[in-house]
């Protein structure tokens, strides 16, 4: 388990990102860095650490809206898994939208994981519970340093 695990949330919605954040607070046992951008431009600036994220960390996994300003979350996913260096990093879309299309758009452009968001609080809660000890726990990932190494090496 990497210790701290760094989560970048792109969620433009104050609400749907204060209850994520609370519930990402209450698990106990994950020590947890939480990172917020508002749009899918902001979330791809952070990734490629451009602009004012120049030297922000590599996140261990991406919790990605799919209705954002600037770029949706289609774009933003497409872009970063059509990179060879961060396309490694998980991407889970968390979208209001339970649409066939919507899902099975995110998996064609390799999403790692889809929830959907719900005003149950216990139900949302539990998820984020489950994925995050999935995701943070229980699967092994590369090195956020490697990312960075790789990347340097791209230049």
């Amino acid at each position: 388990m990497k210790n701290p695990f760094k989560i970048l949330v792109i969620e433009d919605n104050e609400p749907d990102y204060f209850l994520l954040k609370k519930a990402l607070d209450l698990i106990e046992d994950i020590k947890l860095e939480i990172f917020r951008v508002k749009n899918g431009q902001e979330g791809l600036d952070y990734v490629f650490k451009k602009k004012d994220f120049s030297n922000v960390s590599t996140p261990d996994l991406i919790i990605l809206d799919l209705n954002l300003p600037i770029k949706n979350g289609f774009e933003v996913l497409e872009c970063l898994k059509n990179d060879a260096f961060y396309r490694l990093i998980p991407v889970i879309i968390y979208s209001t939208s339970d649409e066939s299309g919507d899902i099975c758009t995110s998996y064609s452009l390799y999403a790692n994981s889809y929830l959907t968001k719900t005003f149950d609080i216990e139900e949302l809660f539990e998820k984020i519970k489950c994925f995050s000890s999935y995701w943070a726990k229980s699967v092994e990932l590369p090195d956020s340093d490697q990312y960075r190494l790789i990347n340097e090496e791209k230049k």
